[in-house]
């Protein structure tokens, strides 16, 4: 495994502090705390994305190299979204209040644009080390169908310009 290519500075300029998560003694300790520890998860799936291989090469200030950076942060944040809901949802005094919902609910979105976020740049520099993308997304872009929508199914068929 490479060292991550994000820092635990990275993560503190996206506003993650020890007091969203309930204070853990070991939050910005380097190589084992709480962000290291988030951030070596986050590099170890950026690397298995890209292949070691490819990760390992990026040239240190390279675009390539600055978007996988992007993508562990991403990465990262989606993560600790998520454990922020799990820490907030436990301390909340009643799931009936309206701002609990609201606040739960943000969390909820800013994870999943953290983990879209992640992937773009994951995409990124993949593109930028010249490795094909495409394994990342699912389907192949293309839908074609025919709705039919009334009472009545549709019984004749016009081509538009032919007379």
């Amino acid at each position: 495994m490479s060292a991550p290519k994000a820092t635990i500075a990275d993560l503190q300029d996206e506003g993650f502090t020890a007091s969203q998560f309930g204070m853990p003694a070991d939050f910005d300790t380097p190589a084992t705390g709480y962000l290291a520890r988030v951030l070596k998860s986050a590099s170890l799936w950026v690397e298995q994305k890209c292949g070691a291989t490819v990760y390992g090469a990026m040239p240190s200030g390279s675009y390539a190299e600055d978007s996988a950076r992007q993508a562990e942060v991403q990465y990262s944040s989606m993560v600790l979204y998520r454990r922020r809901y799990a820490y907030y949802e436990s301390n909340a005094a009643s799931g009936s209040n309206k701002d609990e919902a609201m606040v739960l609910a943000e969390l909820r979105k800013k994870a999943e644009e953290a983990l879209q976020n992640a992937l773009y740049w994951l995409a990124e520099s993949l593109r930028a080390s010249g490795v094909d993308d495409t394994t990342l997304f699912e389907g192949s872009g293309l839908a074609a169908g025919v709705v039919e929508t009334g009472r009545y199914p549709l019984t004749t068929t016009s081509v538009i310009g032919v007379g």
